[in-house]
């Protein structure tokens, strides 16, 4: 059962959102215009989807066709694989399990898990749930690094991988592991006593009002997932039909107009366990750290800002929070090409620098 004070943050946090004020949206949209046309000008990317969320106003435009030769333009209700952004949800939602008291950062693993990994978790140096939000468990980056396939769901395999696995010499150090985010989503399904889609639809619902966001969909829903286009241009199978763990560390799906009722609650600097997802836990550099899974990062012009990438064969995006701009970006296309990647981190820095500057 939710306590009181956990109810009222999220019954006070759900939101509409308006259109943009007339000066920004003009400047935005010729922006877009131009960057879209040099997007797609490129053989290997046919589409292009971004959302917005500056204060309460929100706007969202779609480029391309999501097969080529077919002319079907994505919209607000496309599902797009969002690959690693998924982390940033399992980072909330292990914000919103510390809020409900299920958890503490520094405690060791083996408290909230009924299986025996004292192995790789020992009393005199445990895994901590902070270490697996901040890629310093040192765990592997995939589950092929622990000898598994990269479809398995099979969560006792999982964990007697896991159990033999040594940390000693990479503990503490920044190590990106998928690995370590399933195993956190695991942890969450067990405290909760409920399946990772579950407690993840759940919790977006009560906090955002997301209904379009998880990992399995539904039949109903298939014709509206975005099927995705690899390096060399062929249509690659679905992860949705792939047999995977819980999914969190990079097999979410969700749609534009979910992602933006997403970043507009990361935008929400009132609310206790978004302010809590993005405390730093790892200093990486001087501009650079880790919160929740997020990349917290510092720019003269940008202030302090959160992102992620999220790439797999076929999908690219990376999201951007902005909070002392209240300014918060998507943008995903359904092609794997790795060229992809940096052309759309390029282009959400565009939109945020034409917003941010636009009334100056």
């Amino acid at each position: 059962m939710l306590g009181y004070a956990l109810r009222v943050i999220i019954i006070t946090f759900l939101f509409c959102q308006p259109s943009f004020a007339h000066s920004s949206k003009v400047k935005l949209e010729q922006q877009l215009q131009h960057d879209a046309e040099m997007f797609l000008a490129n053989e290997q990317f046919v589409s292009l989807s971004v959302g917005v969320v500056a204060g309460k106003n929100s706007y969202t435009k779609h480029f391309g066709e999501l097969t080529i030769g077919k002319g079907n333009k994505p919209n607000d209700e496309t599902l797009y694989e969002i690959g690693s952004v998924s982390k940033t949800m399992v980072g909330l939602l292990t914000a919103y399990a510390l809020h409900d008291n299920k958890l503490m950062l520094e405690e060791n693993i083996n408290r909230y898990i009924p299986e025996d990994l004292s192995k790789v978790s020992p009393e005199s140096n445990p895994i901590t749930i902070k270490q697996l939000l901040s890629h310093t468990s040192g765990l592997p980056r995939s589950l092929e690094d622990l000898g598994l396939s990269f479809n398995t769901s099979d969560e006792q395999a999982f964990l007697m991988q896991l159990s033999t696995y040594d940390t000693s010499d990479k503990k503490g150090s920044f190590l990106y592991s998928s690995v370590g985010t399933e195993l956190l989503c695991y942890l969450l399904q067990e405290l909760y006593q409920m399946p990772f889609d579950s407690l993840l639809k759940d919790v977006l619902y009560r906090l955002a009002n997301m209904r379009n966001t998880q990992v399995k969909i539904s039949h109903q829903q298939q014709p509206l997932l975005a099927k995705g286009y690899d390096k060399n241009m062929e249509l690659v199978a679905v992860t949705s039909e792939a047999r995977i763990l819980c999914g969190g560390s990079g097999f979410i799906k969700s749609s534009m107009s979910d992602l933006v009722k997403y970043m507009a609650l990361q935008l929400q600097q009132q609310n206790p366990i978004v302010i809590t997802s993005q405390q730093t836990l790892f200093e990486v550099s001087k501009t650079d750290a880790l919160a929740y899974y997020w990349i917290r990062s510092t720019d003269e012009t940008l202030g302090t800002y959160f992102i992620h990438h999220g790439g797999l064969m076929g999908t690219q995006n990376w999201m951007m929070i902005f909070p002392q701009h209240e300014l918060a970006i998507s943008v995903i296309t359904n092609s794997g090409s790795p060229r992809a990647a940096a052309e759309l981190r390029k282009i959400g820095m565009n939109i945020a620098k034409v917003i941010i500057n636009a009334d100056k």
